[in-house]
């Protein structure tokens, strides 16, 4: 059986305000003068704990009971609504939970994710920051002015391989699709470490030369130091789970036993 997820209501606000800070959405309510404690942080938040009520959800249990799947969507669809979206403008925003949703039931088809690229899998998985983000953006666009939202990409891409890499001992007791926990099973340590180490460099190249030519734009030049910060932690928390992490681990995943 699948571990529980979170502990509580504690736990999951806790790791909210680790994701807003980390993913650097504090930093933009920050710049438009949002204040923790104001109506749009609370709205913005209550939408990401509904998103992760969800996920605990899928990462829990293998069978998915359709009605437990539709009290999870209709608490995000009422929560989001209450930054005054439409029903039609709340079915376009979380279309990308959707996709996401979508990638992690077709685990139980025997789809895996190291079937999806680097790119659109990690793009997809960011789908709930980049939900954040675009409510941020829409309510603030003079954020525009400081960093174009197509700016965040790679960073994006960066620490969403950073959350699969280190979430990948405790993801071995869920069902969560986990990308980089599933390559090991499946392709074993040297090709995983390789595919990763080759994909982390490509976006790195792709960011520098990204803020390179716009380097002068806003404040770009912060985006740009935490973008490569990030890929450098991330490159180094790669060879640090090889290097300490004993393989016979990957045997007691959950996932193992799902796969044919």
């Amino acid at each position: 059986m699948a571990k529980s997820k979170y502990s509580g209501e504690k736990e999951i606000k806790d790791k909210i305000e680790a994701l807003f800070t980390y993913r650097k959405l504090s930093d933009l309510l920050q710049h438009c003068n949002e204040d923790k404690k104001g109506d749009f942080y609370t709205h913005l938040t209550d939408i990401q704990y509904q998103i992760y009520l969800l996920d605990a959800y899928l990462e829990g249990h293998w069978v998915l009971e359709k009605t437990r799947l539709h009290s999870f969507w209709n608490a995000i669809r009422k929560s989001l609504s209450m930054l005054h979206y439409s029903p039609e403008q709340v079915e376009l925003l979380l279309h990308e939970i959707r996709d996401y949703e979508r990638i992690e039931k077709n685990c139980r088809k025997g789809k895996w994710p190291t079937g999806v690229s680097f790119r659109k899998f990690y793009t997809t998985k960011s789908c709930d920051v980049r939900l954040i983000r675009r409510l941020i953006y829409n309510a603030h666009p003079e954020l525009n002015a400081i960093w174009k939202e197509k700016a965040w990409v790679c960073y994006d891409l960066i620490t969403e391989i950073n959350d699969d890499i280190g979430d990948v001992a405790e993801d071995l007791l869920t069902y969560n699709g986990n990308r980089f926990l599933i390559s090991i099973i499946r392709r074993g340590n040297s090709r995983t470490a390789g595919r990763y180490r080759k994909y982390l460099g490509k976006v790195t190249s792709k960011a520098k030369n990204y803020f390179k030519k716009h380097r002068a734009y806003g404040e770009n030049g912060q985006l740009s130091a935490w973008t490569i910060a990030r890929s450098k932690e991330t490159l180094e928390l790669l060879d640090q789970v090889f290097v300490k992490t004993d393989p016979s681990i990957y045997t007691t995943s959950l996932l193992l036993e799902k796969m044919k």
